[in-house]
């Protein structure tokens, strides 16, 4: 694993140098990190898979900015620029899956997309209703006893996946997660989000787990489906063999 830096970004690939073609770039969710995903850097592959750390993740900077989501997408979309890279596939898990559709809103164009994969992104207000909405309805203030409260419930949990993300969520920044938190909640509010997904991305795909209680009906997505078995949200953590199986399949088919 190798670690790059671009501006304030820290980014971590499975090659030494960056490539200006096949070019895979990995958005994960919040309050994980790129240790997470260590097992998919070890592929062996000709593409070059770059996993950026969202601010303040993984004991990353994080510089207290109310608009971490657009600044961080900005700063990926210069990095894209300055290098002249093109035809990249995106792969975005949870809140992840906001960068790539804010990168196509805001800065790039329609040549700059190969495939984007969208693993359980977030897109519609449901999307937020298990952390990031009860997160930010918390005052600032409040949220330091309520981020040690997660992270207890997470350490002393029964499910593998709460552990796992333990090692991960201690490692962020408390207010980067609350500002990340709130960032995504305003975002997901009128489901522009899920519209945008739906009518920009000619070439996309929506992924789940199996285990997952999905809120909105298929259609809605306007994508292709993959599913994978025997897991929910956190494949990565349930089922680590599926999840690169699915993850090696996705980005190898050919278009």
């Amino acid at each position: 694993m190798y670690k790059h830096l671009f501006k304030n970004v820290v980014m971590y690939s499975n090659k030494k140098k960056i490539q200006k073609k096949n070019i895979i770039f990995f958005f994960y969710g919040l309050g994980l990190s790129s240790n997470d995903f260590y097992e998919i850097l070890k592929n062996k592959t000709n593409y070059q898979i770059l996993i950026p750390e969202l601010p303040g993740h993984n004991s990353t900077f994080y510089s207290f900015r109310k608009n971490c989501l657009y600044d961080f997408s900005k700063t990926i979309h210069l990095f894209i620029k300055n290098l002249g890279i093109k035809k990249i596939i995106f792969f975005s898990h949870s809140v992840g899956g906001i960068i790539p559709i804010l990168l196509f809103r805001f800065f790039l164009k329609q040549q700059y997309l190969k495939k984007f994969i969208n693993y359980e992104g977030n897109l519609t207000f449901h999307d937020t209703q298990t952390i990031t909405s009860r997160t930010a309805s918390y005052k600032k203030n409040q949220f330091p006893v309520k981020f040690k409260n997660l992270l207890n419930i997470c350490y002393k949990s029964n499910e593998k996946s709460l552990n796992m993300w333990y090692k991960s969520l201690k490692k962020v920044d408390i207010f980067a997660f609350y500002e990340l938190s709130k960032e995504t909640v305003k975002y997901s509010v009128g489901n522009n989000l899920l519209r945008f997904f739906r009518i920009y991305f000619k070439r996309k795909i929506y992924v789940h787990g199996s285990e997952s209680e999905l809120k909105i009906p298929f259609f809605y997505y306007g994508s292709r489906r993959i599913k994978i078995l025997n897991c929910g949200h956190f494949s990565f953590y349930e089922n680590i063999y599926n999840f690169n199986k699915n993850f090696n399949m996705l980005i190898s088919e050919k278009w």
